[in-house]
């Protein structure tokens, strides 16, 4: 399971997201079995493309008028998982 960071910049304020995945580790994404793209576009409900690159190389992506990036991801236990559920950062 890992816990991921997702970075939101929208004009000149910046903040962050906190999401889950419970079927990948931090291994298949270092083998691209998750990619940032999938990982926004389930975050975010769309489908992200190449045409709504802001940032190739740095895998930012336009959402509407906000940048958005996986800023990080690490693996989490399930005990972690029920922490971060229980003071609302994850629901």
């Amino acid at each position: 399971m890992i816990l991921i960071e997702i970075g939101v910049q929208d004009g000149l304020n910046e903040y962050n997201y906190w999401h889950y995945l419970e079927d990948y580790t931090e291994d298949d994404y270092d083998k691209e079995k998750i990619t940032d793209r999938k990982i926004l576009s389930e975050f975010f409900y769309t489908n992200y493309t190449d045409e709504d690159y802001i940032d190739k190389d740095n895998e930012k992506y336009w959402n509407d008028t906000t940048a958005v990036w996986v800023n990080g991801l690490r693996e989490m236990t399930d005990q972690e998982l029920e922490t971060l559920k229980k003071l609302r950062i994850v629901y």
